[in-house]
């Protein structure tokens, strides 16, 4: 959907568990009116503090099906245990609204969503060091076992890394948060994203010879 002359597209945001995706995504939309929060469904169970709606869509395991098979779900995914999906038409929702969505998936749902929509922008997220990251699993509850699993699957997505756009080292969550705002900018001013505006140059200047 277009704002103005410029196209804008979808920002996918993965990280290991414990890179504090959430948080940089938080912060984006504190900073920057432009952009709106891609909610995906998912079959886990919701966590403290968490809302319907807002951070997930939390569903059954009978639903994700049902939206599975009547693809309804631009990707989806089994991470630890449960399912996630990000329903297309939530996206596209917010397309036609003008905004940037903003989808946090992880590296095979980032894939998928490269092939619907090659035009959109992919940020991989790793935490400062090895030590920040089992602080950060530590700090949210998680028990030795979850973590044993999650650094597991840290390491296998880490080695998709290259897949991705941007690499991004949240150190601090503003820091980071400015970061992709500034690459989302650059990548807007990209000049086959705005080739619309070169044709209609092209056309007045024709126009004006003749």
């Amino acid at each position: 959907m277009s704002s103005g002359e410029k196209q804008f597209f979808p920002v996918i945001i993965s990280a290991p568990s414990g890179s504090g995706k959430s948080s940089v995504k938080n912060a984006i939309f504190k900073k920057d009116g432009r952009f709106a929060f891609s909610v995906t469904c998912t079959t886990r169970k919701r966590r403290s503090g968490e809302v319907n709606g807002r951070d997930y869509f939390f569903v059954t395991k009978k639903r994700f099906d049902v939206l599975r098979k009547k693809g309804a779900l631009l990707e989806w995914a089994k991470v630890h245990g449960h399912f996630y999906g990000t329903p297309a038409q939530f996206l596209k929702k917010i397309l036609k609204r003008g905004k940037i969505p903003v989808m946090t998936i992880d590296v095979k749902g980032a894939r998928s969503v490269k092939r619907v929509f090659p035009e959109a922008v992919s940020v991989f997220i790793l935490p400062p060091s090895l030590k920040t990251l089992l602080k950060r699993l530590a700090e949210r509850g998680e028990s030795e076992g979850e973590i044993k699993i999650r650094t597991k699957t840290a390491l296998r997505e880490m080695s998709h890394a290259a897949f991705f756009d941007y690499l991004v080292v949240n150190d601090r969550v503003d820091d980071a948060a400015e970061k992709i705002i500034g690459i989302v900018n650059s990548e807007i001013l990209r000049t086959r994203r705005n080739f619309s505006i070169i044709q209609k140059f092209r056309k007045e200047l024709r126009a004006r010879r003749h």
